[in-house]
């Protein structure tokens, strides 16, 4: 999916945003989302890519993410990038990346294995997938991904490797990483993780996490709260141009 900033004009080219979705059983489809509409207002292309894991690309596709959480799905964002940068529009110098839950697992992903992204916003991010099946509720549900236990010599190894954490260092984007401190779903620890790693490495990052116990804000004032935020972090390190001049 591919939102136009607002007051396009043809020939100029524009700073990304990409917008993860979570799931990974989920898909991005046709319809009124408020945070593409708002980075799209402060003068931003908009990508959401559905990759492999989605629900809405077939049955093949949802499960081919089958031991391979990070990897494959990461390389499909960056084909999809790919394909929007021939398009003309973007400015390849000002590109972001941004997602909440497995889209904040797979922004930690992305901005740990590929250089140039110029800004991150990892919301309820997943970081370390032996650590989550550790402590979260379910762990039984994280087993389905790797068909084996991270405890046992068979498997722990491709448990760390699809971590993000293990790339940490790699990490050069400033990074703002949000959550919700009491998280029923993705434990807030794997944000204190991230953002531990990102500071002790040099990276600017910022931390907020919201006194509520959901996986997201429900209520207005913390859900606005949580969008304003981050298309401010974006628009302070890509710096678009203003909609009202750039039309």
């Amino acid at each position: 999916m591919l939102t136009w900033p607002a007051g396009y004009r043809k020939g100029q080219a524009y700073p990304l945003v990409l917008v993860l979705h979570g799931g990974p059983e989920a898909a991005s489809t046709v319809k009124f989302s408020p945070l593409p509409q708002l980075l799209a207002a402060a003068g931003f292309v908009v990508f959401q890519p559905n990759y492999r894991g989605s629900t809405s690309l077939g049955d093949a596709c949802q499960h081919a993410i089958f031991r391979d959480t990070g990897e494959g799905p990461g390389k499909d964002m960056m084909a999809g990038l790919a394909a929007v940068e021939k398009l003309g529009i973007v400015d390849t110098a000002r590109i972001g990346v941004s997602g909440w839950s497995y889209d904040g697992y797979m922004t930690d992903w992305l901005s740990g294995h590929y250089p140039g992204w110029k800004a991150a916003v990892s919301g309820a991010a997943l970081t370390d997938w032996v650590m989550d099946y550790t402590i979260a509720y379910y762990r039984s549900g994280d087993t389905y991904f790797f068909g084996g236990s991270p405890w046992t010599a068979k498997d722990h190894d491709i448990w760390r490797a699809q971590s993000p954490i293990d790339h940490a260092r790699d990490v050069t984007a400033p990074t703002l990483v949000m959550g919700d401190a009491g998280d029923p779903n993705v434990p807030l620890v794997n944000s204190y993780e991230w953002y531990h790693a990102l500071r002790n490495n040099g990276v600017p990052v910022e931390f907020y996490a919201y006194p509520v116990d959901t996986h997201f804000p429900k209520d207005i004032v913390h859900t606005t709260d949580v969008y304003r935020r981050w298309v401010d972090w974006m628009v302070a390190h890509l710096k678009p141009l203003p909609a009202a001049l750039s039309g």
